[in-house]
C-alpha cells in the first residue's frame, strides 16, 4: 500500500514530515491529484488516435537532434542499462518551449528542442497536450515544495532548479504482447527514473510494477490522485534519505490488449549542481554521491539506454530536418491559440 502525501501540511489530518520521509524512502507515494480529469481524458483519446497511425505518419514525426525529448519514438529504441532486449513500446514526448535567445537553450540546444505536435494529423492535439503539461507541471511544483519543507529546505529549493527546466511529458504505447517480436521483449525492463521526481497519473490498464524487498508490487494510481516516483536527482540529491526505486511495466500473464500511459518527468536545469542537502544528510553517515551536473547524469543516463542522438543513424535526422522544422512552427501557432 503506497503511502499518501498531502500537499498542504496545515490541513487537519495532514501527514508529519516523519510520514513523508518515510515515503521518500519508498520511493512511490500517492499525491490527491489537481489535474482535471476531463484533461486526462482529452489527452488520451488523442494520444490513442495517434498512435493507431499508420507506422509511417508516426516515423514523420521524429524531431532530429531532440534524444527522443520531443516528438516520436519508434518501438525497439529505449533498452535498460543491463543490455537486454529493447523495449517493447513506442514514445511520444512533449515540453513546452524557452525563447531562443533563453541561455540554457543556447547552452543546451539538445535539451530544449521546440515542441512538436502532430496537429496536421491529429487536430487539436498541440494544445490539449500543451496544456496538460502546464497543469501537471504546476501540480509537481506543489509537490516538491511539500517534500523540501520535511526534508529541511527553503520551500522553493527545489522549484528554483525546476525553473525553465527541461520538464518533459511521455505519452507510452504498450503494443499487445502478442505482436512482440520475440518471448524476450517485455513493455519497459527493470529502471530508475533519472529526474527528481516523475508524475504518474493513471494510465489505461494495468503493468506498472514496483521492487519492494526483492518482490514485484502492483502500482496503480486511484481514482483521483496521481502516484509519484523518486527520481535518482532526488536520491543524489538527499545522499540516499529518498530511494530511486526500481520499477519495471510488463503485461500479466495472459493479459490481452495494449496499455497506454502519460508520465510527467522533472529534469531540473542542466547546470544545477547535485549536491547533498545539509538539512538530509545523517551523522556518521560516509557521503555516497560525487557531485555531478544534472546535465552529466541525463548524458550517462540517455547514454546507457541508447537515446542519444549521436547513438542514432544520421541519415533520418538530416532527410527529415526540414519537414519537422515546419511542422514544429504549425503546431506551436496552433498551441499557442488555446486560452
Amino acid at each position: 500500500m503506497l503511502k499518501e502525501i498531502a500537499l498542504d501540511d496545515r490541513a487537519p489530518g495532514a501527514a508529519d514530515d516523519q510520514h513523508v520521509l518515510s515515503a521518500l524512502r519508498d520511493g512511490f507515494f500517492l499525491v490527491r491529484n489537481t489535474v482535471p480529469e476531463t484533461l486526462l481524458d482529452e489527452a488520451y483519446a488523442m494520444l490513442g488516435a495517434f498512435f493507431e497511425l499508420p507506422a509511417e505518419a508516426k516515423a514523420d514525426c521524429r524531431v532530429p537532434g531532440s534524444n527522443g525529448q520531443s516528438g516520436y519514438l519508434p518501438p525497439l529504441v529505449e533498452q535498460g542499462e543491463k543490455g537486454r532486449a529493447p523495449d517493447w513500446k513506442e514514445l511520444f514526448h512533449w515540453g513546452a518551449p524557452l525563447p531562443a535567445a533563453h541561455p540554457l537553450r543556447e547552452r543546451y540546444p539538445a535539451r530544449y528542442p521546440q515542441p512538436y505536435f502532430p496537429d496536421h494529423l491529429v487536430p487539436g492535439i498541440g494544445a490539449a497536450l500543451g496544456e496538460l503539461h502546464l497543469r501537471m507541471a504546476a501540480f509537481q511544483l506543489d509537490v516538491v515544495r511539500r517534500l523540501a519543507g520535511a526534508l529541511g529546505a527553503a520551500p522553493g529549493y527545489f522549484e528554483e532548479m525546476l525553473e525553465d527546466g527541461p520538464v518533459v511529458n511521455r505519452a507510452t504505447w504498450y503494443p499487445p504482447m502478442e505482436q512482440a517480436p520475440s518471448a524476450d521483449h517485455v513493455w519497459m525492463v527493470e529502471h530508475q527514473d533519472f529526474d527528481l521526481i516523475t508524475a504518474l497519473p493513471r494510465a489505461t490498464a494495468a503493468g506498472l510494477e514496483v521492487l519492494i524487498d526483492g518482490e514485484w508490487a502492483p502500482v496503480e494510481a486511484p481514482d483521483g490522485y496521481t502516484v509519484l516516483n523518486v527520481g535518482m536527482v532526488l536520491e543524489r540529491l538527499t545522499g540516499g534519505l529518498a530511494r530511486a526505486a526500481v520499477h519495471r511495466v510488463v503485461a500479466a500473464p495472459g493479459q490481452s490488449g495494449g496499455r497506454l500511459s502519460i508520465v510527467q518527468f522533472c529534469h531540473p536545469t542542466p547546470w544545477t549542481v547535485l549536491s547533498t542537502l545539509r538539512g538530509a544528510a545523517t551523522d556518521g553517515e560516509p557521503d555516497r554521491y560525487p557531485a555531478l551536473t544534472a546535465q552529466d547524469l541525463f548524458q550517462r543516463t540517455m547514454y546507457r539506454i541508447n537515446r542519444l542522438d549521436s547513438q542514432h543513424t544520421r541519415h533520418t535526422r538530416h532527410t527529415k530536418a526540414s519537414r519537422h522544422t515546419q511542422h514544429a512552427q504549425h503546431s506551436q501557432h496552433a498551441a499557442a491559440a488555446r486560452p
